[in-house]
């Protein structure tokens, strides 16, 4: 038999791409997506592809369920942050357009918990935030300068922040320094 002409384009080093991945139940795996425009680009693949196929239908719900308010935080990327938000709110109200769409993945709890992430990171990447702000109490007393600190302990109306002050003042005292002195608000 005469090789094929073909084979002198062949490289012997060539990677030899592996048959797809399935789980016990036979459906397809999915493999994680590396930011938010990739699992953007995956959605589209897989819905490109969707027709009735509960296989089709368990990937594309891993898929979606793989986004995570996590991953949305993470995400520095303004132009997929605002792709993503009207993907969900369009998964809000679901127009029958759809097979299959992102508005069967998720509960409706769920979807807002989406959406609110989304929405406040897109937020603060329009004001230039990349890392969101750290969560704690709005007000903490060791992070202010002294003469907030009096004028705090002096005027405000909650008598039990007024005591967490004067903890915070008396802990100053026993130090030997003030705190921010240099810098008063």
């Amino acid at each position: 038999m005469t090789p094929s002409p073909l084979l002198r384009y062949a490289r012997s080093d060539a990677e030899v791409p592996t048959p797809a991945q399935r789980s016990n139940d036979g459906a397809m795996m999915v493999a994680p997506f590396g930011d938010l425009a990739a699992w953007l680009a995956e959605i589209d693949r897989q819905a490109g592809l969707m027709r009735p196929s509960r296989r089709l239908y368990e990937r594309f719900d891993r898929t979606a369920q793989s986004l995570t308010p996590g991953r949305i935080r993470l995400c520095d990327d303004g132009v997929s942050v605002a792709e993503l938000v009207v993907r969900l709110r369009a998964a809000r109200h679901p127009s029958g357009h759809d097979l299959h769409g992102l508005d069967r993945v998720w509960s409706r709890a769920d979807l807002g918990v989406l959406i609110t992430e989304a929405v406040n990171r897109q937020r603060q990447l329009a004001m230039g935030r990349v890392v969101a702000r750290p969560k704690g109490p709005r007000l903490d007393p060791r992070r202010l300068p002294d003469a907030r600190l009096e004028h705090l302990i002096q005027h405000h109306r909650d008598l039990g922040l007024v005591e967490a002050l004067r903890a915070e003042r008396r802990r100053r005292d026993l130090t030997g320094g003030s705190h921010l002195r240099r810098h008063p608000i």
